[in-house]
């Protein structure tokens, strides 16, 4: 029996197996997707491969072969165990792309596949060119001529292998230094980076400016599979100057010549970059002969002081050689002396060092020799007045022990400007030396209050005078074609150098003085300075001339006008009148005693209207001062009042009756009338009949809404009769009210109508009329409620 079932459960698998195998394969296919990043690839880039498998069926034991040309670092068989229906799987490749890769499209293809089902997927990726001289970095700085140069290079490695790295230089600038190699080598961890020095030596004959150098460099891969490359990569090398330095000598003790001397040498930098390796050798010269050790060697020189032991044969200017090897360049400088020969040397100090006419002057004489004197006479000259004594005698001059003579002169004050000798004789022997006499430039300053004056104005200044040496008899003189109301002039005995002299100047402009600006001058001393006072003009505008309302009905009283008044001049207008040439209704015209500058005024005027035909006006204002009129007008307009046309009827007019008015009224006028009303003006004789107190209000008013040219409208009243009147002829009066368009005011026309009182009352014909002016007065009232409801 279980043979039989297990023969049965063989042919059912047999069944099953075919039925898998025949059945269409459209629903045993599944899909493969590819995909990478980043989107730009280079020369040795690591690209990331995204592998996307998804299946309309569960499917298990999956494999993914990748076919690159390049190499696969991770991920080139990937078995995915189990991936359910309908879910995508993705697994992640990651390839290396070689460094010797050309630039081109490289496909990589991709297989899945199952034990009955496979699919395939490839993909073009796009090697870009790549600058590969961005992966070598020279750190180069500044260098002299001469200096051996250990020069960094910074490496990068953007491959994920270990690459190794040489690199090369040459140029007519680069000379092998000892048994160095012009070359260095690196080893470069994956993405990483490293740095080789470069060691050579630049020649001594290079001068300052930029050298062109080459830089070969190649990379090699350590493992093989990032391949290799070589590529060159151009530098300038910047020289600045050589050897340049300073130097100077001084001596630390009095010279004499033939006998041992210490000379010190100062020696410091010249150029922007501090010597290294420095040796200083003292050498002997003209004059000169060294003694003891002469050789100084410094690691680094940037200022420094040397003992020199040396004997000086002559006298007069001594150069001293001194020899300085930077490395293998070497130069010679020169320290200098000067050995002043037997004698005599006077020198001469001014203070201060240039006078001026009036001044006094300070004169120090310093008198020195080199061998020993008795009984030295001195005599100083010059053509200023001497203060102190012009002769000395001096008992002895020495060496190392000079003499100072001080001399006090007074320059006159009637000196011209020059230059003038001042002549010294010691022992004999006379030296010239040269003052300097300038013109007498004082510091004089006026300011006035106010700055711009007017015509009358009186104004206040402030007068300061410096001197720039101390100055004496000083006679200060004012002038000016105004009137001088302080007085016209100073004398100072003495002022003091750099201390102010100040005095007050106050002056008077004429009434009549012109616009423009007039001197004042300042003499000090013979030396005019001169000032000026700014007078000016006031100039009075009337800006804004408004009129209101600007349009308004013929027939109407008056308007107002508002002026605006402004002084955009400089100074204060005086006696300003400002009127308006216009027929007005009260004043006509306003004077402003005193309009400052910038400070509007608004003045109102009424103009009288009622007699201006329709039409268009000028409100003109005119404003007059000393020195100007301005005029300005602003515009009126009168618009046409309309005119009524009024017919009446009365009915049942008796003592003590209910009459009824009917006014028929035409618009005569050219414009239309906006919003008619009529009101009914109460007498003793006639009041207005209502049923209750509420309806009082209304019944006095018809609105009559808007009435075009020519058009007619009709309204009635009823009225109660006193019963106490006596027949005649009584008057009531209506008003009527409307607008017109582009009027700011409202229209108005008075109606007077004539009633005549009889006694009795036809009522054949006073019912129909109270019937209908009762229904007209009844609409009139639901109107206007509905209208003020709305």
């Amino acid at each position: 029996m279980q043979s039989i079932y297990r023969i049965m459960w063989a042919i059912t698998l047999a069944a099953f197996l075919s039925a898998q195998a025949l059945a269409p394969t459209a629903q045993q296919q599944f899909n493969v997707a590819l995909s990478y990043s980043p989107p730009y690839v280079y020369p040795g880039s690591i690209v990331q491969l995204y592998i996307t498998i998804i299946s309309a069926q569960s499917m298990s034991n999956v494999y993914v072969d990748i076919n690159s040309p390049f190499k696969v670092l991770t991920g080139s068989t990937v078995q995915i165990q189990q991936i359910s229906g309908g879910v995508p799987a993705t697994v992640v490749a990651v390839v290396q792309v070689p460094l010797d890769a050309r630039p081109g499209y490289y496909t990589i293809k991709v297989t899945a596949y199952t034990l009955m089902r496979a699919a395939e997927s490839s993909i073009d990726i796009e090697v870009l060119p790549f600058d590969f001289s961005a992966l070598v970095v020279p750190r180069i700085t500044a260098y002299l001529p001469g200096q051996p140069v250990q020069l960094p290079v910074f490496l990068i490695n953007p491959t994920a292998d270990y690459l190794k790295a040489r690199v090369s230089i040459n140029g007519s600038a680069v000379l092998q230094y000892l048994n160095s190699s012009l070359s260095c080598d690196a080893v470069i961890p994956p993405r990483s980076n490293s740095t080789c020095f470069l060691s050579f030596m630049l020649p001594g004959w290079l001068k300052p400016g930029f050298y062109n150098a080459t830089l070969s460099v190649s990379f090699s891969s350590l493992s093989g599979y990032a391949g290799s490359v070589t590529f060159v990569k151009s530098i300038q090398l910047p020289v600045i100057s050589g050897v340049d330095v300073n130097i100077m000598a001084s001596p630390t003790q009095p010279v004499v010549i033939g006998s041992p001397t210490l000379i010190s040498i100062v020696i410091y930098q010249g150029s922007a970059a501090p010597l290294q390796n420095v040796t200083i050798r003292v050498l002997n010269g003209d004059g000169v002969r060294i003694l003891g050790n002469s050789v100084f060697t410094i690691p680094l020189l940037t200022q420094i002081q040397l003992p020199v032991q040396l004997i000086i044969t002559k006298y007069g200017g001594i150069k001293i050689p001194v020899e300085i090897c930077h490395y293998s360049i070497c130069t010679v400088k020169y320290a200098e002396l000067f050995i002043p020969s037997p004698g005599v040397t006077v020198n001469a100090v001014f203070n201060p060092p240039q006078g001026y006419p009036g001044s006094v002057v300070q004169s120090t004489f310093i008198i020195a020799t080199n061998y020993t004197m008795s009984n030295v006479g001195v005599e100083i000259r010059a053509p200023f007045k001497a203060l102190t004594s012009p002769s000395i005698l001096l008992p002895l001059l020495a060496p190392q022990s000079p003499a100072t003579i001080n001399v006090v002169f007074e320059i006159p004050k009637e000196v011209r400007p020059g230059i003038y000798p001042i002549n010294i004789t010691v022992a004999g022997a006379m030296y010239t030396f040269y003052y300097e006499v300038l013109k007498p430039e004082f510091n004089v300053v006026v300011t006035f209050n106010p700055p711009v004056a007017y015509p009358g104005a009186v104004v206040s200044g402030n007068l300061v005078v410096t001197s720039p040496f101390n100055a004496k008899d000083l006679d200060i003189l004012l002038s000016t074609p105004m009137s001088l109301l302080s007085p016209t002039g100073y004398r100072l005995p003495y002022l003091p150098q750099g201390q102010p002299y100040a005095a007050y100047v106050v002056l008077q402009v004429p009434e009549e003085t012109p616009p423009g600006k007039y001197p004042l001058t300042v003499s000090v001393n013979g030396v005019n300075y001169t000032f000026y006072v700014n007078v000016g003009a006031p100039n009075v505008v009337i800006q804004n001339v408004i009129v209101t309302p600007p349009r308004e009905l013929e027939g109407t009283p008056m308007a107002q006008v508002a002026l605006q008044v402004l002084n955009t001049g400089p100074v204060v207008a005086r006696n300003v009148t400002i009127v308006l040439l216009n027929s007005t209704i009260g004043r006509q015209s306003y004077v402003l005693d005193y309009l400052p500058p910038g400070s509007p005024v608004t003045l109102t005027y009424y103009v009288n209207t009622s007699k201006l035909p329709p039409g268009r006006y000028n409100v003109v204002a005119m404003a007059s001062w000393n020195g100007g009129v301005y005029l300005a007008n602003g515009p009126l307009d009168v618009a046409k009042k309309d005119v009524f046309k009024i017919t009446h009827k009365v009915y049942n007019v008796a003592p003590g009756s209910t009459a009824v008015l009917v006014i028929n009224i035409t618009n005569l006028g050219p414009d239309e009338a906006k919003n008619l009303r009529v009101s009914f003006t109460p007498s003793q004789v006639f009041e207005l009949h209502a049923s209750n107190i509420a309806d009082v209000a209304t019944a006095s008013v018809r609105v009559l809404g808007d009435l075009a040219p020519g058009a007619s409208v009709s309204t009635a009243f009823l009225l109660d009769v006193s019963d106490k009147t006596v027949p005649g002829v009584y008057t009531i009066t209506l008003v009527a009210t409307w607008n017109q368009t582009g009027v700011f005011m409202p229209g108005v026309q008075y109606i007077n109508i004539p009633i005549e009182v009889r006694s009795g009352v036809d009522m054949f014909i006073v019912i129909p009329l109270v019937l209908t002016a009762l229904l007209i007065i009844t609409g009139i009232v639901i109107a206007l409620r509905r209208k003020r409801r709305g």
